[in-house]
């Protein structure tokens, strides 16, 4: 009967093993598939987005020639202009008039209503005046019509100009949005600081208070100590008053067992003395440590703020250059490029969103307690054992992350390390003789090195991340919000291993940064 059990166990953890085998099997073939779907999808975005490039180069091109036309029309206006000036002041002449400043419209309206007679000079010559004037005509009637072409063109440029003045507007309206939102991480900054200030000054004078209390612990167990040798020499006198008058042995007796009752409790008050230094001594270490987080606290602050000053100053010259460029009608071109950016950039954070593996393997069955009360139902016992190879395989999915975190935690603390101890060489170097170009280049190399890093942890993805974000057929509406929407940062959730060696490299690349500035205005002054 036990062997047949055993075989029927074993059958069914046989089953279960090919159930899941199919299910994962299952599992990545869906993945394939939308694996594909989503590289289809990809690729008629960046059709769209060369079609886009290449009409947007065409209407550049246009308006090119349009300005091209546009010139030259008003060379030819400006001839015409010439000529009939000369054709008026001929008529004025003729008719023994002066010549009145009037404008270029009353002039042509003058010479197109004057009859034919009044321009023929001779006889022979009035075929030929005739047709001159026939010519003139139709060079006014091509002058009106290429008039109205330039009129158009004219409210096309203004339609631009609109245009390009909207975008003007929108860009204004998200600087003054990031300015807000700095403000906002400043505050936020101020109070970060203050809560932590508060919390170390609280926990600071809870250690003094309790060095007070074991300070007067030990006063007092000082205090037992000088009454119990007082004691123990009232105890001697006794012993010689009874040596003296003859119970000798009952006394020395009496002595010898007081006294070890007195070196027994000194040696327990010595044990208590160095137990209460090695506290003390504990609660200065911790003391310390707490001073030394909270300069530590300040420290980051002053980084935050002075890459925050920095974070101003680029945004003051990027605010410079968008003005200049839309002086200079550059702006067009550049808000394409950014746009095309933008929608790359959140196409591929749209593929890089974060899933965790639980999507792989499913949730727990809410009615566990229920199955454990069926167990004797063939049914319920296949459930059982597929949850619990379920939860088998998450306790090892699981257990691969916080492995593969623990160690990118330490190589990132290794590097980070290195790299600081590197910046305070050169920093110590500083006093020495050492020239600003060697320490010039070496700031570059760990400037270099702390890039690098970075850009390690940007393209770095862990085992608790996936590059699908829709598994399950339940998730296809939270896909197509996250698609949508994929700026929100809020919607994301941002390995924390990642995040800290970002924070901690970019503080890196800004102490060498201002490190190499401080080197070289000191090298310049000092060539000076």
């Amino acid at each position: 009967m036990e062997a047949e059990k055993q075989l029927k166990f074993f059958h069914g953890c046989v089953a279960a093993a090919f159930a899941e085998r199919d299910h994962s099997i299952m599992e990545a073939e869906k993945a394939k598939e939308e694996e594909e779907v989503i590289s289809k999808k990809l690729q008629e975005s960046q059709k769209r987005v060369e079609e886009l490039t290449s009409d947007f180069l065409e209407e550049k091109k246009l308006t090119a020639t349009l300005q091209i036309d546009l010139e030259e029309q008003k060379r030819q206006n400006e001839i015409f202009r010439k000529v009939i000036n000369k054709f008026y002041e001929i008529r004025q002449h003729s008719l023994k008039g002066f010549l009145e400043d009037t404008s270029w419209e009353v002039k042509c309206e003058c010479l197109l209503h004057d009859s034919a007679d009044t321009w023929s000079f001779n006889d022979h010559g009035e075929t030929s005046t005739s047709k001159y004037i026939n010519a003139l005509e139709e060079e006014v009637e091509m002058l009106r019509k290429s008039v109205d072409n330039l009129q158009t063109k004219l409210q096309m440029g203004l339609e631009i100009e609109n245009h390009l003045k909207k975008k003007v507007r929108e860009l204004e309206k998200k600087n003054i949005l990031s300015q807000e939102t700095i403000k906002k991480g400043i505050s936020g900054l101020h109070h970060y600081h203050s809560q932590h200030r508060v919390h170390i000054m609280n926990l600071l004078d809870e250690g003094s208070s309790h060095l007070k209390s074991i300070v007067n612990v030990v006063e007092e167990k000082i205090s037992q100590l000088h009454i119990l040798s007082r004691r123990g020499m009232v105890l001697a006198y006794q012993t010689l008053w009874l040596v003296g008058t003859g119970d000798a042995s009952e006394a020395l007796a009496q002595a010898l067992q007081e006294k070890v009752a007195a070196l027994l409790l000194l040696s327990q008050q010595e044990e208590r003395h160095l137990l209460e230094r090695n506290v003390n001594a504990a609660l200065q270490k911790k003391m310390e440590e707490l001073q030394r987080n909270l300069l530590q606290v300040t420290n980051e602050k002053v980084k935050a703020l002075m890459e925050l000053a920095q974070m101003k100053q680029e945004y003051q010259l990027l605010q410079e250059k968008i003005s200049q460029e839309i002086k200079q009608g550059k702006l067009l071109a550049d808000i394409g490029g950014k746009r095309i950016f933008q929608e790359r950039d959140g196409k591929l954070k749209n593929l890089l969103k974060k899933t965790y593996l639980r999507r792989w393997i499913g949730t727990l069955d809410p009615n566990g307690d229920e199955a454990e009360a069926h167990l004797n139902y063939e049914g319920n016992a296949a459930n059982r054992r597929t949850n619990y190879s379920l939860d088998f395989a998450r306790m090892k999915i699981e257990n691969a992350t916080l492995k593969e975190s623990l160690e990118s935690m330490e190589r990132l603390t290794s590097s980070v390390r290195r790299l600081r101890l590197s910046l305070i060489k050169v920093k110590e170097s500083t006093t020495s003789e050492c020239t600003v170009t060697s320490m010039s280049e070496t700031l570059d190399d760990i400037y270099t090195e702390a890039n690098l890093v970075k850009t390690a942890l940007c393209s770095s993805l862990p085992v608790s991340w996936s590059a699908e974000a829709g598994v399950r057929s339940s998730s296809d509406e939270s896909f197509d919000k996250e698609t949508i929407d994929v700026g929100d940062s809020g919607n994301e959730n941002v390995d924390f291993v990642s995040a800290a060696g970002f924070e901690m490299v970019e503080i890196l690349m800004l102490a060498a940064q201002i490190l190499k500035d401080h080197i070289t205005k000191s090298g310049s002054r000092n060539g000076s």
